[in-house]
């Protein structure tokens, strides 16, 4: 009865075309996407994004964005050269005011836009890492809320500060 069992699962895996090679349903891969610069700059395909990188996926609207945007601008100056940091505007509606709070926040650090939620997160603020082969090495729902909170994450998960 097992084997029965094991083999409808895989005929079910197979016709509804479940495969573990698809590069966006990893949970260790970014989605296979191009995202719209923020300022009308080149876009980005996030498929093809290598680090050490930083993903800062925020929004206007959310309180805690808006309080640590400023962390991860000093961080990108600090490690400007060793490690690229990346905003992501999710699902603002309010362009005006996104662009208004990088305005007040001096943020300097390359923006994009993604109106549709193509990066997949189920809340915000989200930090993403991303190693040098492109791969997520951390993914979470947390505020950043001081530079060194960010250089140990940074530092554990990616190795790329001593």
């Amino acid at each position: 009865m097992s084997r029965l069992l094991a083999a409808l699962v895989a005929v079910l895996l197979l016709a509804t075309g479940c495969s573990a090679e698809k590069k966006a349903s990893s949970p260790d891969a970014l989605p296979d996407v191009t995202l719209k610069s923020f300022d009308n700059g080149p876009s980005l395909d996030l498929s093809t994004l290598k680090g050490p990188v930083v993903v800062n996926v925020w929004a206007s609207w959310c309180g805690p964005c808006r309080k640590e945007l400023p962390y991860y601008q000093a961080f990108a100056q600090k490690y400007a050269g060793k490690v690229k940091v990346v905003g992501v505007d999710f699902q603002d509606t309010q362009k005006g005011q996104a662009q208004e709070l990088i305005r007040q926040t001096g943020v300097r650090y390359p923006l994009y836009e993604d109106p549709e939620g193509a990066v997949r997160v189920r809340g915000l603020p989200q930090v993403l890492l991303v190693d040098a082969h492109g791969r997520v090495t951390y993914r979470n729902y947390v505020e950043i809320t001081s530079v060194a909170q960010l250089e140990k994450l940074v530092g554990k998960h990616l190795g790329a500060i001593a």
